[in-house]
């Protein structure tokens, strides 16, 4: 089987930065936003020093049928067709992810599309992505990254992409498990039953 070999999205801007990652390994696509370093906003960083705050991003990740919902929502914002894709209230899409139940790590997660609440200084940004921890408390960290239109066509081709090479992933992972006899014991219980 042919590799399908998907380079990450990168969007940078004064106070955040967005990344789009793909994982072959857990057949899974990363959307991380992490913030600038105070003070660092809106400035260039000199040379090899850091404007980014990565060890304090947010991540959430999303399997073939979530990266192909944000694909769709991306598109329709980028043709200007936001009635596709808003609710009947006028809410933009978001998507609730928690990393515990799928086994790894993490606190909850809310990612969505957002309206600017004033006119943006800059008439090309029309949206923003945000991410924000849900916590008990109310106190999440929150992280935004406004986008202009050529940015939510951009998302929406590699998260396209990276839903159509998951399921290429997916075929590859099950057939590995199942060389490494990880199926059998289910096939076992199938056989028995009909046998039953």
């Amino acid at each position: 089987m042919e590799k399908t070999f998907l380079q990450a999205l990168n969007l940078y801007r004064g106070k955040s930065a967005l990344q789009i990652s793909p994982s072959p390994e857990l057949a899974l696509v990363f959307v991380s936003l992490a913030p600038a370093i105070p003070g660092m906003e809106n400035k260039m960083p000199d040379k090899n020093s850091k404007k980014y705050q990565w060890e304090k991003k947010l991540t959430a990740s999303f399997n073939f049928e979530g990266a192909l919902e944000v694909a769709a929502a991306a598109a329709a914002l980028a043709q200007g067709r936001e009635e596709l894709v808003s609710g009947s209230d006028g809410t933009l899409p978001s998507w609730y992810r928690d990393p515990t139940k799928t086994g790894r790590d993490g606190s909850a997660k809310t990612i969505g599309f957002y309206r600017p609440k004033d006119q943006p200084k800059t008439p090309k940004v029309r949206y923003f992505l945000g991410i924000t921890e849900n916590k008990k408390d109310k106190q999440g960290n929150k992280i935004g990254i406004s986008l202009e239109y050529p940015d939510l066509f951009k998302i929406a081709r590699v998260m396209e992409e990276a839903a159509l090479a998951i399921l290429g992933w997916r075929k590859e992972i099950e057939g590995k498990r199942a060389a490494n006899g990880h199926d059998r014991a289910a096939k076992n219980k199938t056989a028995t039953a009909e046998a039953s």
